[in-house]
């Protein structure tokens, strides 16, 4: 009797952006090739700005969407997450003492991902690389004749593109085409997917607190030497 086949995994994502999608369906078919995969996406809130500023903004992001895509899809047996932002590489982080590092903002996505059998989550970050100098302009409002502009929206006004962010994205344009958007992503959700690709061995299991060391007994206390004894 033929063996019965696994039952599909089910994957949500909170967005319906197709390099998103693609992504995510890329790195899970690698990460689980012996389920069939079922990847759907949900247009879910992101619950900061159109274009975030910042790690901090850019992963509460990514939880949000998360979030999101778990409660539009409670069935789903794991939820991705991805929001991509920029940080401003300045002072705070230690780059100014290195002369041949450009200052500026830098593009960077986080990856969130939950598993819903065991309620673990996960969240990591892409590589992330410099803009091209009127990119940063467009994107901080300080281009000439022209308003403060998302990332998409630079990209695409400086390299002639059209929606380039459902497509090869900012990364594609900068790299030559070398690495595209959907690439870009799918190395991060690999990365957030390397604790769940352990259960056998318990790997990422987190370790039970160690009993506390047994008190160290008290030295014994010193024999007092015998009283000198009268002469006779």
């Amino acid at each position: 009797m033929a063996e019965a086949e696994p039952a599909p995994l089910r994957v949500v994502v909170g967005s319906k952006n197709p390099v998103k999608l693609a992504a995510v369906r890329q790195a899970f078919f690698r990460a689980f090739p012996d389920r069939p995969l079922v990847c759907v996406g949900h247009d879910v809130p992101s619950g900061v700005s159109d274009q975030p500023w910042g790690h901090e903004e850019t992963r509460l992001g990514a939880l949000e969407r998360v979030t999101g895509a778990r409660r539009a899809d409670t069935g789903a047996d794991y939820a991705v997450g991805i929001e991509g932002g920029v940080v401003d590489t300045g002072a705070g982080d230690g780059l100014r003492s290195v002369p041949y590092v450009a200052m500026g903002l830098r593009s960077v996505a986080y990856v969130a991902i939950f598993r819903s059998r065991d309620m673990e989550g996960s969240l990591e970050h892409t590589a992330s690389f410099k803009l091209p100098p009127r990119v940063e302009r467009l994107v901080r409002g300080r281009e000439p004749g022209h308003g403060k502009l998302e990332l998409g929206a630079a990209c695409d006004l400086v390299f002639n593109e059209t929606n380039s962010k459902q497509r090869g994205g900012t990364v594609g344009a900068v790299t030559c085409g070398l690495l595209d958007r959907t690439a870009y992503y799918e190395h991060a959700v690999v990365c957030a997917l390397a604790p769940f690709l352990h259960d056998d061995s318990g790997l990422y299991d987190v370790s039970p607190t160690a009993p506390a060391p047994a008190p160290v007994p008290a030295p014994p206390a010193p024999v007092p030497a015998p009283a000198p004894v009268a002469p006779p």
